[in-house]
């Protein structure tokens, strides 16, 4: 997965991996970008091989295992993200679901780089509705962020963002004490980890619009 990511990276990006085998794809093109995107590339499968995906015009559903959109999904936004040319910094981390191995890495090795960026957004959220200001132990972001991210994403009607304070942890939470707001939003898998997971298909498309109208990338 990982290798396909850094080999479809955009061909102008700045592209590396670091010690944790996390990947970083850099599209700055000045000081005044500064939003970090996360997503996983870990999924939690028992099996090898191919995700079998039990397909209709509304879902994907997973097909006698777990689906993978936890968190093919978000890697999937982050590339649709960048191939539209929004500039920030793209971090796909590794063993998330092993307790955030990749992201503990960034957070002790390259706090440097964290300190250049006022908002980390993951997109590993389940459901369809959720802006997170809480992870696990504690606050990872602003209300008043939260209530801007919710209305700037809300500009599709088709969605109800709202802040969330029932978060529970995704990598975005290894970097609290040096990004000053640091959330999860709702990418539209449900029942992960199960053989019921699903992909809300129309919710992800209607996220993809959103998404270009407040990045300007329509």
């Amino acid at each position: 997965m990982t290798d396909w990511l850094e080999e479809n990276a955009p061909t102008h990006a700045k592209v590396h991996r670091d010690a944790a085998g996390n990947l970083h794809i850099d599209t700055r093109t000045s000081s005044s970008h500064r939003t970090l995107f996360t997503a996983h590339v870990d999924t939690v499968h028992r099996d090898q091989g191919p995700n079998k995906i039990r397909k209709t015009d509304t879902h994907w559903h997973a097909d006698g295992a777990p689906l993978g959109a936890d968190d093919g999904a978000g890697c999937a936004m982050l590339m649709h993200l960048l191939h539209a040319g929004v500039d920030a910094y793209y971090l796909f981390t590794q063993g998330e679901e092993c307790g955030g191995i990749g992201a503990k890495w960034v957070a002790g090795n390259q706090r440097e780089l964290l300190s250049e960026f006022d908002r980390a957004i993951a997109f590993d959220r389940r459901g369809i509705d959720s802006v997170i200001t809480h992870q696990g132990y504690g606050r990872c972001c602003s209300d008043a962020f939260a209530g801007a991210l919710s209305d700037a994403l809300n500009v599709d009607e088709r969605l109800m963002y709202l802040p969330d304070n029932t978060g529970v942890y995704t990598d975005t939470a290894e970097f609290v004490d040096i990004i000053p707001e640091c959330t999860n939003i709702s990418v539209g898998y449900d029942a992960e980890h199960t053989q019921a997971e699903s992909l809300n298909l129309n919710y992800y498309q209607h996220l993809s619009s959103a998404l270009a109208i407040l990045t300007g990338k329509q």
